[in-house]
C-alpha cells in the first residue's frame, strides 16, 4: 500500500486545512457563532488500522455523513462525529430553544447540510490545489458503530478492502466554549491512491520551483 512522506502528508494537512476553514467561515455565518476547524492529523493507512484508530478513541455510535465523489480519483468521504456531539451541532444549526424530541427530527436533514458544507469545502481544496475534478453525490446521514464504519461501501473499495487505503484525517471542531472531535475518512481504491499522490506530488514539485 502507498505510504505518504513526511512532506505529502504536511501538504496534504495545508490543503485540508485551508478547505476546513473555508467551511468554518460559511458554519459561522449560518450560526451566528464563531467556529473553528482545523486538521491536526492526516494519515494514509489501510481500512483495518483506520478502523482500529476509531475503535480506540470511541465507544459509542457515530453519526456519518456519506459521500461519493467521482473522477479521476474515485473516493467514498465519510465525516463523522460522535451521536451526542451531533445534537449539539444540531441545537446550533437550528437554535437552542427546541425541545429534544423536535431536534431528533430534524437531526438528519440539519447533518447532511453540515456535512455537505464540511466535505465540500474539503473536496474544493483539492479539487483546486491539485487540479483534480470531482463530481459529488448526495449527503447521506446515518448512525452506525464504528466497527462498521466502512459498510456498506459505494464507488471506491467496493470488494477490495485488503488492497484499498483509507485517507485519515482528525478534526478539531471548536464553537464557543465547546470543543468536539470529529473524523473525516476517504476511502481510495489503489488507481485512486495512486493518482492523488502523483497530483499531490506535481503540486510539490511547482511549490518548490
Amino acid at each position: 500500500m502507498i505510504a505518504l512522506t513526511e512532506l505529502e502528508r504536511d501538504a496534504l494537512t495545508e490543503i485540508f486545512n485551508i478547505g476546513v476553514g473555508l467551511a468554518a467561515d460559511v458554519l459561522s455565518q449560518m450560526v451566528n457563532e464563531s467556529v473553528r476547524l482545523s486538521v491536526p492529523l492526516v494519515e494514509l493507512t489501510s481500512q483495518q488500522n483506520a478502523r482500529n484508530y476509531y475503535i480506540a478513541r470511541e465507544q459509542r455510535p457515530l453519526c456519518a455523513i456519506r459521500q461519493t465523489y467521482s473522477g479521476e480519483v474515485t473516493t467514498d468521504a465519510i465525516l463523522m462525529f460522535p451521536e451526542e456531539n451531533s445534537l449539539e451541532l444540531v441545537r446550533l444549526m437550528v437554535g437552542g430553544d427546541l425541545p429534544l424530541e423536535q431536534l431528533t427530527e430534524m437531526e438528519q436533514d440539519a447533518m447532511a447540510e453540515i456535512g455537505n458544507i464540511i466535505l465540500n469545502a474539503v473536496i474544493s481544496s483539492l479539487s483546486s490545489t491539485l487540479n483534480l475534478t470531482f463530481e459529488g453525490s448526495l449527503p447521506e446521514v446515518s448512525v452506525v458503530s464504528v466497527e462498521d464504519i466502512f459498510s456498506p461501501l459505494h464507488a471506491a473499495a467496493q470488494g477490495q478492502e485488503e488492497q484499498s487505503a483509507v485517507l485519515a484525517l482528525t478534526i478539531d471542531f471548536s464553537l464557543s466554549a465547546r470543543q468536539i472531535s470529529g473524523y473525516l475518512a476517504f476511502l481510495l481504491d489503489i488507481p485512486s491512491g495512486t493518482h492523488l499522490i502523483s497530483h499531490l506530488n506535481g503540486f510539490i514539485g511547482n511549490s518548490d520551483s
